[in-house]
C-alpha cells in the first residue's frame, strides 16, 4: 500500500511552516493529500497512482539524462549519467557527450564509461543503474545549451534524451552605480489610472513617456508600472480587468496603445475621418470624463479604429520596412504569439455570436485543445483575424519599448520598472495554450492566513506543477521572464517566495485548507540572473508576508533587491525606523497595490472594510487600530 503522506514529502509538499508570527503550523494530512491531486496524482485510485508513479521512477532512468541542469558560476559545473550496471561492466563500453552550444558551436568528448566517477546507484523495479557524476571539461559560455549522451559498447548501444544544460551567472544584473553605492527614487504608477488630455480614458503608452520624462526632469529615475499583462480584450465583464489576473504573462495589454501614435494612422484616411467624426469625438470627451476608468468602452473604441487600420492598411506587406519589421515581430513570437492571437480572436468570434466565452472551458468541445486540429482549421479560416491581434500585440510592444527607450535616451538609469504578477487565471491563454502541460487548473494559488488575510488568501491562479516544470525544462518560465525583461530597466517579482513555496489550494476551497509545495529555487533564480544579465534589467523580490529565511539568504546571495514597506519596517522599540537605516539592498515604498493607501491606513479605513467584508471580527480589528495607534506615538 502507498504511503501517501510519504508520497507527498517526496514530492515537495510541506509538512510544516512557520507563518508570519514565527509559529510553527502543522499542515492537515487531508491538505496534503488534496495537493497531492492537484499536482496529477490519482491518490484515491491505488493501481492507477502506482502505475503513474512506475512510469515515472522508469522514465527518470531510462532517459539516463535529466530533462535539464542549471549550472551557476560559484558551483562545480557537473551533471549525472544513470546507466544500468551492466554497462559498467563492460570494460569496451564508451561514452560520448556532445554539447550543442546555443551560439552554433558543438563540442565533443568521448571517454570510457568506466572513467566516469560512480556517486551512486539503484534498483528500479528489478534493475540497477548506476548515477555517474560526469564533470565538463570545456568553459561553457552563459545561455542555454543542448547535451546528448551516447553510450556505446560491443553488445548494447544507449542514448540519451536531449538535456537543456543552461549556464548562468551567479547574481543577477545591478547597475554599475548602484552598486557603487548611489541611491535612486522614483515614482510608482497605476498606468490605467493616469489620464491626459489626449489619451481614450485610460492612461496608455504615450502617457507613460511623458511620465518617464517628466519625473526624471524632477531628479526621479525609474517609474514603477503595475504588470502589463495581457488581458481579454473581448470579454465585458468588468471583473476581468485586473492586471494580476492576466491572460498572459508573455504578452501586453493592447488597451494600453495609443491610437494617435500607432504610425499606420497617418496613412488611413478611413481611420482618421471615424476619429475626427462628432460622434466618435463626444464618445471619448464621455469616456475620458468618467471618474472609474470604462475599460469596455476604452477597449471598444480603440479595437473599432484599430480594426479600420488594419482593414486598410496592408501592414505584413513585404515590400515595407514596416512591413517586414511586423514580419520579423511575428517570427520572433513564434508559435506561442499565434496561439495568443488565436485565443483572443475565438473570445471575441464567440462574443459575436452571443456566447458568453469568459473561459476556454465554455468552448465548444473541439476548441478546448490548443493541439487540436479544429482549432488550426479554424486559425486557418479565420487568418485575418488572427493576424489582427498578432498585430496588437506588435503594436502594444512597439510602444512600451518606446517609452523605454525614450527615457533611456534623455540619461534615466532604470526608467520602466516593470511587475510581474504571480500566475495567470484558469480562464487564461496560457492555460489553454499550454503545450508543456505545465498549469494544473483544479488549484489555486494562494497565501496561508497572516495578519493581512485571517482567512488566508486564494486568488484563483492556476499554478504550475513542480515536475512538470523541469520536464518542460523550465520553457515557460524562460519565455515569461524573458517577455518581462524587455522594455525595463528593473522588474519586481510580485509574491517572490513561489520561487522557493507556493501555497495552493483545490480551486473553490477555503484558503487555510492549502498547502505548501517546493519549487527548484536554486534553478529559478540561475534563470532569472540570466535573463537579468541579458535584459539589463535589475531585479526586485517582493518578500512580503511568509518568507521562508532559506530564500532570504537566497534572494540575497543572488544579489535581488529586497522589498521593504513602510508599515512592516519596524525598530526594536515598536516604533518605525528611519529612512537612512533601511536595508541598503532594497527597494523602500510606503505601500503596495493589495495594502491600504498610507491615509487609508492611517484612518484605518481597511480596518472598517474589513469589518464589512467579513476579513476582520471587531475584536481583531480593533486590535490592529490599537497597536497602529501605539507604534504611531513611540515613532
Amino acid at each position: 500500500m502507498i504511503d501517501i503522506q510519504l508520497l507527498a514529502d517526496k514530492k515537495g509538499i510541506a509538512r510544516t511552516y512557520l507563518d508570519a508570527t514565527n509559529k510553527l503550523v502543522y499542515i492537515s494530512e487531508e491538505s496534503r493529500k488534496s495537493l497531492l491531486e492537484i499536482l496529477g496524482y490519482p491518490v484515491n485510485n491505488e493501481r492507477a497512482l502506482q502505475q503513474l508513479l512506475d512510469k515515472e521512477e522508469l522514465e527518470e532512468f531510462t532517459n539516463v539524462l535529466d530533462p535539464v541542469t542549471v549550472l551557476t558560476d560559484d558551483e562545480e559545473h557537473q551533471f549525472y549519467i544513470r546507466t544500468p550496471e551492466s554497462f559498467g561492466e563492460d570494460e569496451t563500453a564508451q561514452l560520448t557527450v556532445t554539447l550543442n552550444l546555443e551560439d552554433g558551436r558543438k563540442i565533443e568528448r568521448s571517454i570510457p564509461l568506466e572513467q566516469v566517477e560512480i556517486a551512486d546507484y539503484k534498483n528500479i523495479q528489478g534493475t540497477v543503474y548506476d548515477i555517474r557524476r560526469y564533470k565538463l571539461m570545456s568553459e561553457l559560455p552563459y545561455g542555454y545549451h543542448e547535451c546528448n549522451a551516447f553510450i556505446k559498447s560491443k553488445k548494447k548501444t544507449l542514448k540519451s534524451v536531449s538535456m537543456s544544460l543552461i549556464v548562468c551567472p551567479s547574481k543577477v544584473y545591478t547597475p554599475k552605480e548602484i552598486l557603487e553605492g548611489k541611491k535612486v527614487w522614483g515614482v510608482s504608477s497605476q498606468l490605467y489610472t493616469v489620464r491626459s488630455k489626449n489619451n481614450w480614458g485610460i492612461g496608455d503608452f504615450e502617457d507613460l513617456k511623458q511620465l518617464l520624462l517628466g519625473v526624471y526632469k524632477c531628479g526621479g529615475q525609474f517609474v514603477g508600472l503595475n504588470p502589463m499583462h495581457a488581458g481579454y480584450p473581448a470579454v465585458p465583464d468588468e471583473s476581468a480587468v485586473s492586471p494580476y489576473s492576466p491572460s498572459s504573462r508573455s504578452f501586453i495589454n493592447v488597451i494600453y496603445i495609443s491610437v494617435p501614435s500607432v504610425p499606420e494612422l497617418l496613412n488611413c484616411k478611413p481611420a482618421q475621418d471615424l476619429i475626427h467624426s462628432e460622434k466618435f469625438q463626444q464618445r471619448l470627451h464621455v469616456l475620458r470624463d468618467k471618474e472609474y476608468v470604462d475599460y469596455r468602452g476604452v477597449i471598444e473604441a480603440k479595437l473599432e479604429v484599430l480594426r479600420v487600420i488594419f482593414d486598410n492598411v496592408k501592414v505584413d506587406d513585404k515590400r515595407s520596412s514596416r512591413g517586414n519589421k511586423f514580419l520579423r515581430f511575428m517570427e520572433q513570437g513564434g508559435e506561442q504569439l499565434i496561439n495568443m492571437a488565436t485565443y483572443d480572436a475565438l473570445q471575441a468570434h464567440y462574443y459575436e455570436s452571443g456566447v458568453n466565452a469568459y473561459s476556454w472551458e465554455v468552448f465548444e468541445k473541439e476548441y478546448q485543445n490548443v493541439n487540436s486540429p479544429f482549432v488550426e482549421q479554424w486559425r486557418k479560416d479565420h487568418y485575418k483575424d488572427v493576424l489582427f491581434y498578432c498585430y496588437l500585440q506588435f503594436l502594444a510592444a512597439e510602444q512600451l519599448d518606446d517609452a523605454y527607450r525614450t527615457a533611456k535616451n534623455a540619461g534615466m538609469m532604470i526608467g520602466t520598472y516593470r511587475d510581474l504578477a504571480v500566475g495567470v487565471a484558469k480562464q487564461s491563454c496560457d492555460v489553454w495554450s499550454d503545450v508543456d502541460n505545465v498549469f494544473s487548473p483544479s488549484g489555486s494559488i494562494g497565501a496561508p492566513p497572516d495578519p493581512l488575510g485571517p482567512l488566508g488568501q486564494s486568488w484563483g491562479l492556476s499554478p504550475m506543477t513542480p515536475n512538470a516544470l523541469k520536464k518542460a525544462a523550465y520553457r515557460p518560465m524562460i519565455k515569461m521572464y524573458q517577455a518581462n525583461m524587455k522594455s525595463c530597466g528593473a522588474i519586481r517579482i510580485d509574491h517572490a517566495a513561489g520561487l522557493f513555496r507556493l501555497w495552493i489550494t483545490k480551486l473553490g476551497s477555503p484558503a487555510c485548507e492549502g498547502a505548501y509545495v517546493h519549487y527548484s529555487m536554486h534553478d529559478l533564480l540561475g534563470i532569472i540572473a540570466l535573463e537579468s544579465h541579458r535584459n539589463k534589467c535589475l531585479v526586485i523580490a517582493e518578500d512580503l508576508g511568509t518568507i521562508p529565511v532559506e530564500l532570504t539568504k537566497a534572494l540575497k546571495k543572488v544579489g535581488a533587491f529586497s522589498y521593504k514597506i513602510f508599515f512592516d519596517e519596524r525598530a526594536e522599540d515598536g516604533g518605525y525606523i528611519a529612512p537612512q537605516d533601511y536595508q541598503s539592498q532594497a527597494m523602500s515604498a510606503l505601500t503596495t497595490h493589495d495594502m491600504p493607501t498610507l491615509v487609508g491606513w492611517w484612518n484605518c479605513y481597511d480596518l472598517s472594510l474589513g469589518k464589512e467584508l467579513g476579513i476582520y471580527t471587531e475584536e481583531e480589528a480593533i486590535n490592529l487600530a490599537e497597536l497602529r495607534e501605539m507604534q504611531s506615538s513611540v515613532s
